[in-house]
Parts: structure tokens; C-alpha cells; sequence
């Protein structure tokens, strides 16, 4: 007789994962549901030219989900969060049962990658769009110079669905 595949099912208690990657709750109003893992990731984000009298930090935060398979991360995926570092939770706010963590996302490693890939992301993808302030106006597209996305956190973030 073969065995029978096995159903992963969602769990009463957090997977447990490496100490070294942190993980969180994002804030919810919802009083019941099941925790589903995502990414989450924050940073600031300087833009600068001297040149142009521009100097501007943006925060930025995203969100992504953890699909239970997943093995390299497409940041493209990402939606802006509104939820900041500050508003992060260590404990779970509502008693649920968790969806399965996905083994990659438990591996110090892989999360570590996922985190520079973030990073790199960000220092690709991130404008800002603004007119100069001086005659004639002029309009800019900046990108941040190097060194000017500074990674706050990259983290486990559960999220009462």
C-alpha cells in the first residue's frame, strides 16, 4: 500500500524557527481567523543631490506573502505596508491557529539573502519624483545614492487572515 501524501495543516501553536530571524505580528482589528506567514520589511530611504538643493528620507515599508514552497523571493510581488517597525507586535494579539512557515523561511541562510535581495530592491527601485525649487523648475527622477537604503528590519510578520 503507498502512503498517502501528507496534508499540512494549519497549527495551534507558531513554528518555531531560528532565533536569529526575527518574527512578529502585524496589528489587526479582527477578533478570529488563522495567522498566515509574510515577509515584512522596512527601511529608510535617502535621496540626495547637492547640486539640485535636494535632500529627502523617505520610510518605507512591504509586505509579501510566504507561499509554503517558497525559495527565492520576487520583491516585485511586494505591497506597501502602512504598518511601521514601531507598530510591530511580539505577542499575538488575537489566540488563532498558524498556517505552516515555510522550511526556507526557517533557514538563517536563506532568510539572510532574502533580506540583501530586499535591500538591493530597494536601491533598484525606489524614485523620487519631485520639481526643483529653483528658476526654472525642473523635474527630477532620483534614485538613492549608494549606500542610501538603510535596512530597518526584515522579518517573519504573522498575519490574522
Amino acid at each position: 500500500m503507498a502512503p498517502t501524501p501528507q496534508t499540512t495543516l494549519a497549527g495551534p501553536t507558531r513554528p518555531t524557527g531560528s532565533p536569529e530571524i526575527p518574527q512578529v505580528f502585524l496589528p489587526t482589528t479582527s477578533k478570529k481567523g488563522t495567522y498566515s506567514p509574510r515577509l515584512y520589511g522596512a527601511a529608510t530611504v535617502h535621496f540626495r543631490d547637492r547640486k539640485r538643493k535636494i535632500d529627502e528620507i523617505r520610510t518605507v515599508a512591504f509586505l509579501l506573502a510566504l507561499p509554503e514552497n517558497v525559495r527565492k523571493i520576487d520583491w516585485d510581488s511586494a505591497h506597501p505596508c502602512a504598518v511601521t517597525p514601531a507598530q510591530l507586535l511580539k505577542d499575538m494579539p488575537v489566540a488563532a491557529s498558524f498556517l505552516p512557515l515555510p522550511a526556507s523561511a526557517m533557514q538563517v541562510p536563506v532568510f539572510s539573502r532574502w533580506a540583501k535581495d530586499f535591500d538591493r530592491w530597494l536601491a533598484r527601485t525606489q524614485r523620487l519624483e519631485t520639481t526643483t525649487t529653483q528658476e526654472p523648475p525642473e523635474a527630477v527622477s532620483l534614485a538613492p545614492k549608494r549606500g542610501g537604503v538603510s535596512v530597518e528590519i526584515v522579518a517573519i510578520a504573522w498575519e490574522l487572515t
